[in-house]
């Protein structure tokens, strides 16, 4: 492609430009990446539903007198209910009880927790009360929940993979198109001899009664003039066969 006029000039920039852009819009977007990934993680592969509580709790025993205390963390809101059972058949709603056993022993305690959009977790603990003096313990997150929130991390996790291989692809594809168009519109710009020279040598064959290579040497003017091919070809008469002579 010879830009001979303003057109194919124009043209020719446009290539460049459009090629630029692309170009710098992967190479923003990769570095914005680059510096904060978790940002773009959570903004392209948001959570399924809210973020809720992790249930959790203290308890000390002073004979048969325990004493609880709401350790849970919140997720994207407030806790706003608690529900006790202290495995004696009795229950609280309040955030911090206190409750005395009947019979020393151990109990199995839980909490239920619900924060303001309605979502819950539940911690269980093993209480052990009796007159050696005082015992303290933990109350940790339920089995199902960490079930739970470990299928919705997995699940995200595969949603992310996917997403960052498309991403990557989206790149690739941008960065060759780009990369095509400046290239394109650079050689559109270079300008062209008026005067080609070509010198041709084909390959030598094996020719049973030949034992020359032809050379053949042509030059192209363009665009003016037309092209003149010369072909210089010598055989040995002798050793051309009979039926390849021309008289």
């Amino acid at each position: 492609m010879k830009a001979n006029n303003r057109h194919e000039r124009w043209w020719a920039a446009g290539l460049i430009v459009l090629g630029t852009i692309l170009l710098g819009i992967v190479f923003f977007t990769a570095f914005s990446i680059v510096s904060d990934p978790g940002g773009y993680y959570d903004e392209w592969i948001p959570a399924e539903g809210p973020d809720g509580p992790e249930a959790s709790f203290d308890w000390a025993a002073t004979g048969s007198v325990v004493e609880f205390t709401d350790s849970s963390s919140t997720g994207d809101s407030e806790i706003v209910a608690w529900a006790w059972e202290f495995g004696d058949g009795t229950r609280s709603p309040d955030r911090d009880p206190s409750h005395r056993f009947s019979e020393d022993g151990e109990y199995t305690v839980t909490l239920d927790v619900v924060d303001d959009n309605g979502v819950t977790s539940e911690a269980t603990g093993t209480v052990a009360t009796g007159p050696e003096g005082a015992n303290t313990g933990t109350g940790e997150i339920g089995m199902s929940d960490l079930a739970d929130k470990a299928i919705a991390a997995i699940e995200r996790s595969a949603k992310g993979a996917g997403v960052v291989v498309l991403v990557i692809g989206m790149f690739v594809v941008l960065t060759m198109v780009g990369g095509r168009f400046v290239r394109q519109g650079v050689r559109a710009l270079r300008p062209i001899p008026d005067k080609i020279s070509v010198k041709l040598r084909p390959k030598e064959l094996e020719l049973a009664a030949m034992d020359t290579t032809p050379t053949v040497s042509a030059t192209i003017e363009a665009p003016a003039s037309p092209v003149d091919v010369t072909r210089d070809s010598t055989f040995d008469e002798e050793e051309q066969p009979v039926g390849s002579r021309t008289g």
